[in-house]
């Protein structure tokens, strides 16, 4: 599957990985997630441009908070993103963690590279743990350099929900990322989003 792009601030590493603008056309298969007023969209192809070693394949679709790219804002590097992987069974937590690592360090990389900063990027750690009770839930914890406003140490928390999905044989990610503690009001549009979220193949049965 090939998947076209459209252009954002945060996908700027697109641009450093040299990968053309365009719109972004029509697939076989889709993830809809209902889009907030003043919140932002993109759609990218996995593995990224940024992070080519990455082993999951697929797309990603993302919902980006007002305040993204607003150091100032409540809702600060908020945001979150659903991975479409066709044909794929749910990654474990060994896999995962390390997926999100190359996701996270390139990302860096391709970002700070561009205003001459050399970024530790194998300094970033990421901890994911399961939720009591719950066989596709999970929290994690990273820490990293954020790259577009501060470019300063940032601790991210992420929840996690993997879920096998039939009409692609394969299974989704459902991940809500923001640097505010669980409790906070940042979180509750996230989730509505993810648990909204759905993959429509055309031409399904």
């Amino acid at each position: 599957m090939f998947r076209k792009y459209s252009c954002s601030v945060f996908f700027f590493a697109l641009l450093v990985a040299a990968l053309s603008e365009a719109a972004v056309a029509e697939e076989p298969i889709r993830v809809e997630i209902e889009t907030p007023k003043g919140w932002r969209t993109e759609t990218l192809s996995l593995p990224t441009g940024f992070a080519k070693d990455m082993k999951l394949t697929g797309f990603e679709e993302v919902r980006f908070a007002p305040g993204m790219f607003s150091p100032d804002a409540e809702d600060f590097f908020t945001y979150c993103f659903v991975f479409c992987l066709p044909n794929q069974t749910p990654p474990t937590q060994k896999t995962l963690t390390e997926e999100l690592l190359k996701y996270y360090r390139g990302l860096a990389v391709a970002v700070t590279r561009r205003s001459g900063i050399d970024v530790k990027a194998a300094s970033f750690t990421l901890k994911i743990t399961p939720v009591k009770d719950s066989k596709t839930r999970s929290r994690a914890v990273m820490t990293w350099v954020e790259p577009f406003a501060t470019q300063k140490p940032q601790t991210l928390n992420l929840e996690i929900e993997s879920v096998v999905d039939n009409s692609i044989k394969g299974c989704v990610l459902k991940i809500a990322v923001s640097p505010k503690p669980h409790d906070g009001e940042v979180w509750k549009p996230m989730r509505k989003l993810l648990k909204d979220a759905k993959v429509v193949v055309a031409n399904a049965p």
